[in-house]
């Protein structure tokens, strides 16, 4: 039922200063409130962990048809198989979404408490386009937090393996 949106690689372990840095030098525009989340973040995502594959779902993709809270929409998300993306990766995920529509705004479903800004208050990242720019934003994230039917997530899936070091 659910197509691959995106396909997110990476060569070497995540770094999100340098990710930013990256985003800056390539006109990518993004809110204080990512500067101010990532100045301390440590990336969780390991180079074995990768490719990620993610999806975009609707509210209502989760059997969902009235508004709901977010804490509902995540157990939901789990319910059909899915899983929670690390911040990190919707920072990569800018890269590789260069047909995004004017107008659109994303919102990726992160873990309760994974982006906290220095005011102790928790976001989740989202992907925009306007004034014929890329943005990457933020939204609150807390578990009462309302969405309707037609709002849309990024969700993700691993293919990898996991593997014992011995």
């Amino acid at each position: 039922m659910f197509k691959i949106w995106k396909k997110i690689y990476i060569k070497k372990p995540v770094n999100t200063k340098l990710i930013l840095k990256r985003l800056k030098s390539k006109k990518y525009i993004y809110s204080e409130w990512i500067e101010d989340i990532f100045k301390n973040y440590k990336a969780n995502v390991k180079k074995y962990e990768f490719p990620v594959h993610l999806y975009k779902i609707k509210v209502r993709d989760l059997k969902i048809k009235k508004p709901t809270n977010l804490k509902n929409i995540y157990k939901k998300i789990k319910k059909n198989g899915f899983d929670l993306v690390p911040p990190e990766i919707a920072l990569l995920a800018r890269f590789e979404y260069k047909e995004q529509k004017k107008g659109e705004w994303l919102r990726f479903a992160t873990p309760f408490k994974s982006m906290i800004d220095s005011d102790g208050i928790p976001h989740l990242p989202k992907l925009g386009r306007a004034l014929n720019k890329y943005f990457i934003e933020t939204y609150w994230s807390y578990p009462g937090a309302i969405f309707h039917p037609h709002n849309e997530f990024v969700v993700k899936k691993n293919d990898f393996k996991k593997t014992k070091n011995k």
